[in-house]
């Protein structure tokens, strides 16, 4: 079984799978800079138009579209939630594919290891763009339980923290970003753990 998440007709636009026997592509344009982190690491990617710390949640369409996203609104075990970062300072939600994430609630025992740190509750946070060519990730295969992109079938595993399954086009896994709760809402703890959408360069 499988299902669709809500798509806002910008992600339509976006995302059309283009003409037959041709690649699709996604503009998901701007271009990366990069910040220092503590400990002389390696600076982390900052996406153009992705989540800030600090960043709340809003529902991408639906009846409560633009509606702050709760940890009561994500269902244990049940599909994903897409949802985009909205600035709390402005009030702006971040119109960007950059800003739009994939919110999945497990119990907390199963939340992957390798992911514990960046969960919160057992909500993780996956980027929407596929890392194969740009396409948003649209559906959900519900018997699986993986991302699946409705471009090239690129399949990603949110139990393996967003691994690439090897069914369809193989890509780097997606990109997870850190949560923490304030006040019932999910809030943005931290970057993308690596840069968004396709490999550039």
């Amino acid at each position: 079984m499988e299902s669709n998440f809500c798509i806002t007709r910008r992600e339509l636009l976006k995302s059309t799978c283009g003409f037959a026997g041709a690649a699709a592509l996604v503009s998901i344009g701007g271009s990366l800079s990069a910040f220092a982190v503590p400990g002389g690491a390696m600076p982390k990617p900052l996406d153009k138009g992705a989540p800030k710390v600090g960043d709340m949640f809003v529902f991408v369409d639906g009846p409560r579209k633009d509606n702050i996203v709760s940890l009561e609104d994500l269902v244990i075990d049940g599909p994903p939630v897409t949802a985009q970062a909205k600035d709390t300072a402005s009030g702006t939600v971040r119109e960007s594919d950059h800003s739009t994430v994939l919110l999945l609630r497990l119990p907390p025992e199963k939340v992957p290891e390798e992911s514990k740190e960046d969960a919160v509750q057992g909500v993780l946070a996956y980027s929407a763009v596929c890392t194969h060519l740009g396409c948003m990730l649209t559906d959900w295969v519900e018997d699986k339980k993986l991302f699946r992109c409705p471009c090239h079938e690129a399949m990603f595993d949110p139990m393996q923290a967003g691994k690439s399954t090897g069914e369809g086009p193989v890509s780097r896994r997606l990109p997870i970003l850190p949560l923490k709760i304030e006040d019932g809402k999910l809030v943005v703890a931290d970057v993308f753990s690596a840069a968004v959408g396709p490999k550039k360069g």
